[in-house]
């Protein structure tokens, strides 16, 4: 009797440590998503030169994540620009709440050009 209820007890605490092993996988892509398109989207900031709200908004909704911060706001040739974007990503296991995966890049403007 004892076995069983040992069994028992064992494969819930596997089940706890494959769902966070696949968290954590998941986890791991969507941060290799998000890291992915900050690069892009520092590529295009710094091909066109331009962070005003219209390419921003068209930039959140073609790559699907939100701008946190821009500095400076209306940048010329040469200027770095600093970035913020994020997403949220809903665990499994780890927590109850959304987490908020950030990446922070910079760019050159015109550096590309």
């Amino acid at each position: 009797m004892s076995y069983k209820f040992g069994l028992i007890l064992s494969m819930v605490f596997v089940v706890m440590f494959l769902l966070l092993g696949g968290d954590m996988m998941c986890l791991s892509a969507a941060y290799s998503y998000l890291d992915s398109h900050s690069i892009s989207i520092g590529y295009l900031i710094a091909k066109s030169g331009r962070v005003d709200e219209d390419y921003i908004s068209y930039l959140e909704d073609v790559y699907k994540v939100r701008f946190e911060s821009i500095s400076p706001t209306e940048p010329s040739i040469g200027d770095v620009v600093e970035y913020t974007i994020y997403r949220y990503y809903h665990p499994l296991i780890m927590a109850s709440h959304d987490v908020k995966l950030t990446a922070s890049r910079t760019t050159v403007i015109g550096y590309y050009g």
